[in-house]
């Protein structure tokens, strides 16, 4: 099964067709660092290529400017689109002053309607968003009968950021006042990985969206540190 899995992957990542010429993204001094090779099963342990796919994490951190706020993400390796299109999903949960967030990231997203609300809320149904996906979000988890947990999030905001393959990184940036965020503000990890994964930053399968408990996570990281918004 492993590989097999390690096959499919390779396909993949030479399969996609080559992006064109990026700038270099400045990267934000880390506030988490993971260990690279160690992409795969975070219960069986590594898988051969997977790395490859864009979901190997390395570091992440945080930077202000200009009453905006950019959260950036650097991986292993990544593919020349930044990650194998609607293969996996970034989620990295944090808080701002205690009120809790989450980012879902994706390289390319394709809107579907959200089958638990019954196709309602605040999905991009039918539109496709081929240059990757930012969205904000506001997570809670819902029990169902039996073993089964969903992870139901409405999104508070879709920002501009990007995948850079020449950087390995990804970034994105958000308008401080959207997260209530002031000088001083203190942007910390978040309380609770959702029912989904059960981790704060994590890569993990993008059929893990409104997936059932548990689902597979590709890499995770920890996240032991604060940010404080500089003041002026």
């Amino acid at each position: 099964m492993r590989k097999l899995l390690a096959m499919l992957l390779v396909a993949g990542v030479s399969a996609l067709p080559m992006a064109g010429a990026h700038a270099a993204t400045k990267t934000a001094a880390p506030l988490w660092t993971d260990a690279a090779g160690d992409a795969g099963n975070d219960t069986s342990g590594p898988l051969p290529a997977v790395d490859q796919a864009g979901v190997d994490l390395v570091s992440g951190g945080i930077t202000t400017a200009k009453g905006n706020i950019t959260f950036s993400v650097t991986d292993a390796a990544m593919p020349a689109t930044g990650s194998i299109p609607e293969f996996a999903r970034l989620i990295w949960g944090f808080s701002v002053d205690g009120k809790e967030y989450r980012w879902t990231v994706k390289s390319q997203d394709i809107g579907k309607p959200d089958v638990v609300a019954g196709g309602t809320g605040t999905e991009r149904v039918g539109k496709v968003y081929a240059n990757g996906e930012f969205r904000l979000e506001s997570c809670a988890d819902q029990a169902l009968p039996a073993v089964l947990t969903l992870s139901q999030c409405n999104a508070v905001a879709y920002v501009d950021g990007k995948f850079d393959p020449a950087s390995k990184t990804i970034s994105w940036t958000v308008p401080a006042k959207t997260l209530n965020a002031k000088p001083g503000s203190v942007i910390a990890p978040g309380a609770t990985g959702t029912a989904t994964t059960n981790c704060v930053i994590c890569w993990v399968p993008h059929y893990a969206e409104r997936s059932l408990t548990p689902s597979t996570i590709f890499d995770s990281a920890t996240w032991g540190t604060t940010y404080t918004v500089p003041k002026k």
